[in-house]
C-alpha cells in the first residue's frame, strides 16, 4: 500500500511454525486436524521435522529472520 509520498510501505507479517503430518508428511499449522489429509492431530506428541515460513507468501525462513527475502515483509515480534 502507498503510503502520503507516494512510496510502498512494507507488508508486516509473522513467521509461522508448520509442523510436518505424521499421517501424509505435509507441512501443516500445528492445529487440531490435518489440513491436506483431515487426519486428527489431537492430543498427539508429533515428533517430526518442522519448518518456519512467512505468514504472507509462505516462503521458508530462519526462525530469527527480520524480512522475508521473497516478498519483503516485515515480521514482528
Amino acid at each position: 500500500m502507498a503510503d502520503k509520498t507516494g512510496e510502498d510501505e512494507p507488508m508486516e507479517g509473522y513467521i509461522e511454525e508448520l509442523i510436518e503430518c505424521p499421517f501424509c508428511g505435509g507441512f501443516v499449522p500445528n492445529e487440531f486436524e490435518c489440513i491436506l489429509c483431515e487426519e486428527e492431530l489431537v492430543e498427539m506428541e508429533i515428533e517430526g521435522r518442522s519448518k518456519m515460513v512467512c505468514s504472507n507468501c509462505g516462503t521458508e525462513v530462519g526462525e530469527a529472520a527480520e524480512e522475508c527475502p521473497e516478498c519483503d515483509t516485515t515480521f514482528s515480534y
